[in-house]
């Protein structure tokens, strides 16, 4: 079981991260964490830089980063793990990177992150969502954007190293509802290539299930804090009527 969080807009928002529950412990004490976030204008294309660790991030070394450091981004994406399948170790750690563009010389496509909230741990050994992506650990989370991946990658090379958003959508949407159908209301995901962000529900309702609001008009601060676990998110722009989307 996890918790997802996702944020984008239509230009870079600073965003912070604080855990400071009124009781004192919660259960984010137990849990692991990690965030992915895109950085542009450094390279010729969007890259996320990923941070995760397999404790606390109440007692994380990044901990003062996350709360002050303010990451500055359009495209964000978190996970806090409570570990139903697979150990609290650092691959097993959410968000997970991909790249859909095989080629070494290649720069499009480097860059998809993904996290998952759901149990599937028989989808690892299933022949129908077999894939020849290996993942690095051993949840079924990371299975399961592998499979993702690899039928975006098949799709990529044959029609010539090239998807339309709308190719994107329909292979991540058949895709979602094809592993659905085998296994209903476990799959509830965030994903991002570096220029959209994709979400899915499949009616899986732990944790909160997963809520948007779509096109939100931010005029300069907002936060949102969860009561159960005194996770506090915060986004300052620098503009006036900046459009975002949170998940």
């Amino acid at each position: 079981m996890s918790e997802l969080f996702g944020l984008c807009s239509n230009s870079a928002v600073k965003t912070s991260f604080a855990f400071d529950h009124a009781n004192g412990k919660s259960r984010v004490d137990e849990a692991s964490w990690g965030v992915g976030f895109y950085r542009d204008g450094e390279m010729d294309h969007p890259y996320a830089a990923i941070i995760k660790e397999p404790i606390s991030a109440r007692y994380s070394l990044f901990n003062y980063f996350l709360k002050y450091g303010y990451i500055k981004t359009n495209l964000f994406i978190s996970n806090i793990r409570y570990a139903s399948v697979g150990t609290k170790v650092y691959l097993n750690t959410h968000p997970f990177e991909l790249m859909v563009d095989p080629r070494p010389d290649a720069y499009a496509e480097k860059s998809w992150v993904f996290t998952h909230n759901g149990t599937i741990p028989e989808i690892r050994t299933d022949p129908v969502f077999f894939t020849a992506m290996k993942p690095h650990g051993n949840t079924d989370s990371e299975h399961i954007f592998c499979y993702f991946v690899e039928q975006l990658r098949k799709a990529y090379m044959l029609n010539g190293y090239a998807l339309t958003l709308e190719e994107k959508v329909e292979i991540i949407e058949s895709t979602a509802k094809r592993i659905s159908s085998d296994y209903p209301n476990n799959l509830n995901f965030i994903m991002s290539d570096g220029a959209r962000m994709y979400a899915y529900y499949s009616g899986y309702d732990i944790a909160g299930g997963l809520w948007y609001n779509a096109g939100v008009l931010l005029k300069q601060k907002f936060a949102m804090t969860d009561a159960s676990d005194g996770m506090t998110v915060k986004v300052d722009c620098e503009e006036f009527a900046e459009k975002i989307c949170v998940i």
